[in-house]
């Protein structure tokens, strides 16, 4: 069940937007590091997506051919979510895109609204496989790399999972228990959409019963899976590795492995520098010679605290 303190914080940064004019793509100097940065640029922009994200324009390169779409989490949107990670990817020279899915149906619920609200298997899951679809018609890629956080881990774990296994290169997880992926969305959500709609908490309870499949894992063969943990987690707590068959890809990433001073929470993580490093690094690393994550003092619910050193 969600703690008190961070239905607060999702309260404060759950903020409804509208779909706006995409940025040019940003530079390394200008990869902002607090996770409420996001939510910051659309009340001071025009409610447009910070810079780096949704840009229609942008074409995959030769050194960076799969597009990566970032999927956030329960009461977020794609802007507010990911301010820093979507300009950190996008001064890599990646395409980067951040959907916003599960938006609540009816006046107010359309795309850039607040999200993972609604069905997982009504609204989630199916609006994000669109996306998947058009960010692939688009750049003329094969494939994408899905980055999720939260819920949006589990959205993204299942489209993998159950109807886009072979148009997806890589899933990398934030706040989320690769262990408990399988459990569908997060205990408040499903009690919520159970107050809401009885028929479609019921739907959604199948489905992740289904999920599992023949195998009995929530992982697709043909997908490398990348979590990334925090033991300061609010949600999640400590996560350890879960057992699984020879065939399922998945390395589970302590964050305070070699960086005890990074205690970065449930929504902090989003602008953690060494999360940043640990994920662009799933997905095929920084350009030139490879370098070790950043170690930056992090507070849980503050984030960073000190200055963020170039990688």
């Amino acid at each position: 069940m969600i703690r008190p303190g961070i239905a607060g914080l999702l309260a404060a940064a759950a903020l409804v937007v509208v779909p706006g004019v995409a940025a040019p793509a940003p530079t390394h100097a200008q990869v902002p590091w607090r996770w409420w940065d996001g939510a910051v640029h659309q009340l001071t922009h025009n409610l447009t997506d910070p810079p780096g994200i949704n840009r229609d324009d942008c074409r995959p390169t030769a050194h960076h051919p799969v597009p990566v779409i970032l999927v956030h989490g329960t009461g977020l949107n794609g802007g507010n979510s990911w301010a820093t990670l979507g300009a950190a990817l996008a001064a890599e020279g990646y395409c980067v895109w951040a959907p916003t899915v599960g938006a609540p149906p009816g006046p107010g619920g359309g795309p850039g609204s607040v999200g993972g609200i609604d069905s997982l298997t009504g609204a989630s899951a199916p609006q994000l496989a669109a996306e998947i679809d058009r960010v692939r018609a688009i750049t003329g890629a094969s494939d994408v790399d899905l980055v999720g956080h939260s819920q949006g881990a589990i959205i993204a774990s299942y489209v993998a999972a159950t109807t886009r296994g072979d148009a997806v290169r890589t899933v990398a997880t934030l706040g989320a228990d690769p262990a408990r992926s399988g459990d569908g969305p997060p205990e408040f959500v499903t009690d919520l959409l159970g107050v809401l709609s009885p028929d479609t908490a019921q739907r959604d309870a199948e489905a992740t019963l289904a999920w599992l499949g023949e195998e009995g894992v929530p992982f697709a063969r043909g997908v490398r899976y990348v979590a990334v943990s925090s033991d300061y987690d609010e949600l999640t707590g400590p996560v350890v590795a879960p057992e699984v068959p020879d065939f399922v890809d998945l390395d589970v990433v302590r964050l305070q492995d070699g960086c005890e001073v990074d205690r970065s929470g449930h929504l902090t993580v989003l602008a953690s520098p060494r999360a940043v490093d640990l994920v662009v690094d799933a997905l095929g690393g920084p350009r030139g010679a490879a370098s070790a994550p950043r170690c930056v003092v992090a507070d849980q619910l503050l984030g960073v605290l000190a200055p963020v050193p170039p990688r």
